[in-house]
């Protein structure tokens, strides 16, 4: 049997044949948050992800990194799940950066009958939802600074968002909402992350978007494999994402 640290084992020693060859031929126009490329950055000049990505940066998620491009393709999430009819609810928030761009990138406005649920410990992972597989990948309890009061500040001057503060599953049932347009996943471990998307896909609206923002990383393998098997067991497939992130679309 194939685990995940056999996965991240072969992930390696590909990255090592492959870092002797030359991957992309310069000059490159975007380089950052473990992304390289020679494509079009047009996004980066657009004001409106300008503003809403400063927006983002302003909560201090992201400490001092840059993540332009994950935070344009959580924008574009946004904004066609904002075309949908349903809630938003993202699992695993930190300080909010993402929540925050995609408010300010879609608009107020979108929100005047929805709600935007934001579920976090808002103080990092809890050691008893650490799986075996997850653990063997360096995930610990902790790992992040207390940030609920910080949260609920930033997120104050919208009424429609409402902050929950708990560990998933049990947080689960603060979320009423019968339809949902929009779901992000981003617990860095496994069992939490499956049972917010076992308990949400019942009540995703057709079209709705799923973001995982660890699905594509190689130290969150046991995430993949996990999200793999759930897409399947949905006749449904994950799109990778060089971001790093995965995205599932609700048929």
């Amino acid at each position: 049997m194939i685990t995940p640290l056999d996965v991240l084992r072969r992930l390696r020693h590909g990255a090592r044949r492959l870092s002797r060859k030359r991957l992309v031929d310069g000059p490159l126009t975007f380089a950052e948050d473990g992304l390289a490329t020679q494509h079009s950055t047009a996004f980066l000049e657009d004001p409106r992800f300008v503003r809403a990505y400063a927006a983002g940066k302003a909560t201090g998620s992201w400490g001092g990194a840059d993540i332009h491009w994950r935070a344009q393709v959580a924008c574009w999430a946004g904004a066609h799940a904002a075309r949908l009819e349903g809630d938003f609810v993202e699992c695993g928030v930190n300080r909010g950066g993402l929540a925050r761009a995609i408010i300010e990138f879609v608009g107020a406005e979108a929100f005047r009958s929805r709600r935007f649920y934001l579920l976090d410990t808002f103080h990092g992972l809890v050691e008893a939802q650490i799986s075996d597989e997850d653990r063997a990948m360096g995930r610990r309890e902790g790992g992040y600074e207390e940030c609920y009061d910080a949260v609920v500040d930033t997120f104050r001057p919208f009424p429609f968002v409402e902050v929950v503060r708990g560990t998933v599953p049990d947080t689960l049932p603060r979320v009423t909402s019968e339809r949902i347009s929009f779901l992000s996943i981003d617990m860095n471990c496994v069992p939490p992350e499956i049972a917010a998307a076992e308990a949400f896909w019942p009540r995703l609206v057709r079209g709705a978007v799923v973001l995982l923002d660890d699905y594509n990383f190689v130290e969150h393998q046991p995430q993949r494999v996990a999200f793999d098997a759930f897409a399947r067991a949905r006749d449904v497939v994950v799109l990778p994402m060089p971001t790093g992130q995965g995205i599932l679309l609700k048929p």
